[in-house]
């Protein structure tokens, strides 16, 4: 009989710890769809009435473009910006790089609370324009990391047999990035704008302190909205997302391949 390459105790560990982490997401989930605003097991019924009362919301409405808004800035502006810091992390021989990695990487371990607070009184000072570019400043600064993870990983994975094999050709290193190297990092750009996206437009402790009256975040207006209303609204918004999550992970997993990022080093 083959061994297993770890014990029983292990793995009933991992399935509890799976567990603990996807039964309140059921539980969400099938809060959405309950006829009655108060949870009721079993259900006694199914609806889709919430996810109607959701989509009828003109504060749901204008969270959603607004945050759609900041994405579709944020997105590629943190790809452009982290695919030269990756590749001075990996590339180049800079002094202190080990310390600008740090400095890079720091918003993934500072409090998001700190980091709302710091942005609020940075741009007070400042007098910066309005909640909408202060939102995409704020989460470009607080994504960016995601994506500089995800090009790091990619370009270690990267064969540089193949760079040189551009220049001894003739190449020039424009051309043999554009043509080599830019291929070869599809995968890290791809998961690392998906990161970004859902960092972006699922972020809170951030927004909220940057959202006015007229420019509000979809996390933050359902925060506003629990607070004057119990009903599953906000869980059918967060079925929504939960369901937008897992389309871009099967859309990753269909371009390049999960087990494809998840092994490079």
């Amino acid at each position: 009989m083959k061994a297993l390459p770890y014990s029983r105790a292990v793995a009933a560990l991992a399935f509890l710890a799976a567990a603990f982490l996807v039964l309140p997401v059921l539980v969400i989930v099938l809060y959405a769809f309950n006829p009655t605003p108060v949870l009721v097991l079993p259900p006694p019924g199914l609806t889709l009435k919430w996810f109607g009362n959701f989509l009828a919301n003109e504060r749901f409405r204008a969270a959603v473009a607004a945050s759609l808004g900041i994405v579709a800035i944020v997105t590629p502006a943190s790809l452009v910006i982290g695919l030269p810091t990756a590749l001075a992390l990996v590339r180049t021989r800079l002094p202190g790089r080990g310390l600008f990695g740090a400095f890079v990487m720091s918003p993934l371990i500072i409090p998001g609370v700190v980091t709302g607070i710091a942005f609020l009184s940075f741009f007070a000072r400042l007098g910066a324009p309005g909640s909408f570019w202060r939102l995409v400043i704020a989460m470009t600064c607080f994504t960016l990391p995601f994506a500089v993870r995800a090009l790091v990983a990619n370009l270690h994975g990267l064969d540089p047999r193949l760079e040189e094999a551009g220049r001894n050709l003739g190449g020039s290193p424009w051309r043999v990035f554009l043509h080599v190297t830019l291929p070869q990092l599809r995968p890290g750009l791809l998961a690392g704008g998906i990161f970004v996206f859902v960092e972006a437009i699922d972020n809170f402790s951030i927004a909220v302190f940057l959202t006015d009256l007229r420019v509000s975040t979809l996390p933050v207006q359902a925060y506003d909205y629990i607070r004057d209303f119990d009903d599953p609204t906000v869980a059918a918004m967060a079925t929504m997302l939960i369901a937008l999550s897992i389309l871009l992970v099967f859309a990753m997993q269909r371009a390049v391949g999960l087990d494809r990022f998840f092994t490079m080093h």
